[in-house]
């Protein structure tokens, strides 16, 4: 009998995490939902929607729908066609939640394929999961086992894990133990938080110095539990050092600071021509460059950014409230227990790219969140200022193919060299 894979909620994601839809339609504006063949054709029959709806297409075809090739179509300020003016779903009104798109209903669950089981986190650039208000996780244990049997029926082949590093592939026993200890480090709140960061930090590069094919299965949890201890103590043991002035990279540092936090594209035609996508690409180009200028002003990256300077954002701000550090520890902590920061769902990045490209988002996070304060004329941060700022940067990373193009890996490669700077200087 063809085993059926199956969801799986880490403990730590139910404990922390709550979640109901608050209607707010942000991702029914924002990205291109994918259409598969089959639901296009199954919502074309439903009724006449283009006199229904006063549209001429219902799906637009653009690459980045992905496989599915199509997306639902969407008005000029990026609203979904079927979604009206009470943020609601048409379809789902008139037909039922069955009736929408995998893609929509999932929303905002993420399933990693590994081994037998379908790994479930989810995404914070939606308000709610921000929130983490209203249902426990486990009243959608249901759902998420009816959308495990559409996205892997009985008779898929069991997904090996990612790698550990990029030269190592390692067991899904191997790659779980330390996933897990991932956890027990990002979890760990007897810890301030910006050190739990470096620890994490220093133990992913840990990983890189050793050549696991040669560790015998019983020395292996020993060995990583003893690196887990080893970097806590060091790190404790170690003076606050002085920071870099500026920081070390800082133009390569803008400019992934300018990637993750592009506002999410909003498809309205997939008839671009090539000349109006090169104009695109020049003009985001110069937008890069002007953010990684020494000094001038804040580029309107989101359009309620404050007239500012950069140098403005590198003055001292007060430390993270608890509020704020309990949050980001819950955001982080769902990324990697639904394993959503490698893989398939990152990139393909290995394990410990995936969790440098996760840290660097996390420093991403840092200096949107000051852009927020200094909006609202603070120099302390708020709760509200960390949402914003995990809304802009979870909704780009391992969705934004701006960060798979051109020396992407190189920048992140070395960016990585220089995390503990960047760390003490945006994430206190």
């Amino acid at each position: 009998m063809n085993k059926i894979m199956k969801p799986d909620l880490h403990p730590e994601t139910l404990r922390r995490q709550r979640y109901t839809c608050q209607c707010c339609g942000r991702g029914c504006r924002t990205f291109l939902v994918p259409v598969r063949p089959e639901e296009r054709r199954a919502i074309e029959a439903l009724t006449d929607w283009r006199k229904r709806l006063g549209v001429g297409e219902l799906f637009v075809k653009h690459r980045s729908a992905g496989p599915a090739g199509y997306g639902l179509a969407k008005w000029t300020d990026g609203r979904c066609v079927f979604l009206d003016d009470d943020n609601l779903c048409i379809i789902h009104k008139l037909h039922g939640f069955e009736a929408k798109p995998l893609a929509c209903r999932l929303f905002p669950f993420v399933f990693t394929p590994l081994g037998d089981t379908l790994r479930v986190g989810l995404r914070f650039d939606c308000p709610g999961v921000c929130e983490s208000a209203g249902q426990p996780l486990t009243q959608y244990l249901r759902e998420l086992n009816r959308f495990s049997r559409q996205i892997a029926p009985a008779g898929v082949k069991q997904a090996p894990p990612p790698k550990l590093t990029p030269k190592c592939s390692v067991s899904l026993k191997r790659f779980d133990a330390v996933n897990e200890t991932l956890l027990q480090i990002i979890t760990s709140d007897a810890v301030p938080l910006a050190m739990r960061l470096h620890w994490l930090h220093r133990f992913t590069q840990h990983l890189l110095r050793i050549k696991w094919s040669n560790v015998p299965e019983e020395d292996f949890d020993d060995l990583v539990a003893m690196f887990k201890g080893s970097l806590l103590a060091e790190l404790h043991r170690e003076k606050p050092l002085s920071l870099s002035s500026p920081l070390p990279q800082w133009k390569l540092l803008r400019q992934f600071f300018f990637l993750v936090c592009q506002p999410t594209m909003i498809v309205t035609s997939g008839k671009k021509g090539p000349l109006n996508t090169l104009k695109e690409r020049l003009r985001l180009i110069r937008r890069m460059k002007e953010m990684a200028a020494a000094d001038g002003s804040l580029p309107k990256i989101q359009s309620d950014w404050p007239d500012v300077t950069l140098n403005k954002l590198e003055d001292d701000f007060e430390p993270w409230p608890d509020d704020v550090s309990a949050f980001i520890t819950r955001w982080l902590t769902c990324r990697i227990a639904g394993v959503n920061y490698c893989g398939p769902n990152a990139y393909n990045y290995s394990l410990t790219e995936g969790m440098d490209l996760l840290l660097l988002a996390t420093v991403a996070v840092g200096w949107t969140m000051r852009i927020a304060a200094l909006r609202a004329g603070r120099c302390a941060f708020a709760l509200p200022d960390a949402h914003e700022a995990v809304i802009i940067i979870d909704g780009n990373l391992g969705y934004s193919q701006a960060l798979t193009i051109g020396p992407s890996k190189l920048r992140l490669q070395t960016l990585t060299q220089h995390l503990d700077d960047y760390i003490r200087h945006y994430c206190l």
